[in-house]
């Protein structure tokens, strides 16, 4: 063996109860299970008092341009996840706008220039290597943007022919899906026949669509209902994005949503949901929201980088002037939004076909803390404080499940033969240590996380980064990634 992890408490993702075991691991994989006190072994870590779970699969990030500007990537590392799905939200890495096309939302992913296509962004990755395992989704907004020459209109036959062979090339390049942006622009102005012509492509494929649906507010449940009818009318597998309901008087709404959801699994249609486990959403500042959340901080601002972590309020009432003049002094900028209930996100987060997503932002000069605290966030709050469901769950939620959902085989448990990507805590004290304040602090109580057999944290220098780029694949057919 290459390594043996020894003696600790194996949860092999599955949802099946906690066994004591050794694990093994040999070129990359996972070689054996059980009682290897006898086998040689390079190396051994000691595991003991110590769950042994599989890497988390965090499936929803916007690190896109971060595997080529901050490699290193010790916000998903220090707890935990060893796969990241990017390309959320409408907006990825390519393929890049025609000239003269642009998006606010195209700053959450970082300063580097976006690749023409799919192929040319896999190409770099592969260059710069890796930290952790990544599949990438293709933005509908970068569809729009590099197909249309007006991409605030809707498409003519030719444009929308022209995104669905740029969606073909992405997905035959290895993206294993596309994301929309309803609630932002371009993706705003698309109706049911793009996005189902575009959703069609992608089940030919055996690719999936996720969504930041187009209201998470007062329409929530409209918006909910829209994108299960696209997965309804296409048969495209369906991902509802940092599922919310947002405002005071919404709050409650997503036990009409949710039921909605468990009615389409029920008609057969593919739908699973994520979450992030916090009270605050964050995205780009919309100075429309100035006036109807009380709460808003910003998180980078370009023309006013000094205003960085200050509330909005504050930053009016400094300026002389009203909130909504204030967020437009300060565009482009960034914003977390708190108008989501604690309680909600609880409920949404126990539906049995809920993920982790951590959404988070390393572009934002002050980031929300689910950047480096959502995983870790789930076991410390929900699991060992709350309660709300078992350490088990909690694990198949943010390792198995996704890896089904998105089709990574091989990936999101610990069985002989699985990739070995290993993640070592220790359940009495792992938790976030992040907070609105101080956004950037690392958890406690991960002590080991393998990528493909090899260590990345706590990081090793002189050690090559070990991620894979994955692909889409039905978990009985062959290599799911290279």
């Amino acid at each position: 063996m290459d390594l043996i992890i020894e003696g600790g408490w194996v949860i092999d993702g599955l949802g099946g109860p906690r066994q004591r075991a050794d694990i093994g691991v040999a070129d990359e994989r996972i070689a054996a299970i059980g009682d290897l006190s006898g086998v040689a072994a390079v190396r051994r870590l000691d595991a003991r008092g110590k769950i042994v779970a599989p890497g988390f699969i965090d499936v929803h990030g916007h690190d896109d341009l971060m595997f080529v500007e901050k490699p290193g990537l010790e916000w998903k590392t220090s707890q935990g996840i060893t796969s990241v799905v990017v390309g959320n939200c409408g907006v990825s890495g390519a393929p890049a706008p025609l000239p003269g096309n642009t998006a606010a939302a195209l700053a959450l992913l970082g300063e580097t220039p976006l690749f023409a296509d799919m192929q040319a962004y896999f190409d770099e990755v592969r260059v710069q290597r890796p930290m952790i395992n990544v599949a990438a989704l293709v933005g509908h907004a970068n569809l729009r943007l590099a197909a249309m020459r007006d991409p605030t209109a809707a498409p003519t036959l030719e444009e929308q022919a022209a995104m669905q062979r740029m969606l073909a090339d992405a997905l035959a390049a290895g993206a294993v899906g596309f994301s929309t942006g309803l609630a932002y622009q371009p993706g705003g102005v698309a109706e049911s026949a793009e996005l189902e012509g575009l959703a069609r492509v992608a089940a030919a494929h055996g690719a999936l669509h996720t969504s930041h649906i187009r209201n998470e507010g007062d329409e929530v449940e409209a918006a909910v209902a829209e994108v299960l009818a696209v997965g309804r009318q296409t048969g495209c597998a369906t991902v509802l994005s940092h599922h919310k309901c947002m405002m005071p008087r919404n709050w409650g709404k997503s036990r009409a949503t949710l039921a909605n959801i468990d009615r389409a699994r029920a008609e057969g249609v593919d739908v699973a949901l994520d979450i992030y486990p916090y009270p605050g959403s964050s995205t780009i500042l919309i100075p429309e929201r100035a006036e109807s959340i009380d709460d808003i901080r910003i998180t980078w601002s370009t023309p006013h980088p000094e205003c960085s972590g200050e509330s909005l309020a504050d930053i009016a009432a400094r300026w002389g002037c009203d909130k909504t003049t204030a967020a437009r002094k300060l565009c482009p900028a960034g914003a977390i939004y708190f108008a989501m209930d604690e309680a909600e996100v609880r409920r949404i987060f126990q539906h049995e076909c809920c993920m982790v997503g951590s959404d988070g932002l390393p572009n934002d000069a002050h980031p929300h803390p689910r950047l480096w605290g959502s995983f870790t966030r789930v076991l410390g709050r929900y699991v060992r404080e709350a309660e709300l469901l078992t350490l088990e769950a909690a694990v198949a939620k943010m390792t198995a499940l996704p890896a089904r959902v998105f089709g990574l085989a091989g990936r999101g448990q610990l069985s002989v033969g699985a990739w070995a990507d290993i993640t070592v805590f220790d359940a009495d004290t792992v938790v976030d240590r992040a907070t609105w304040e101080s956004p950037t602090l690392a958890s406690a109580g991960v002590e080991h996380v393998l990528v493909n057999g090899h260590p990345v944290f706590p990081a090793a220098g002189g050690t090559a980064r070990p991620g894979k780029i994955l692909r889409r694949e039905p978990a009985a057919r062959g290599q799911d990634s290279e």
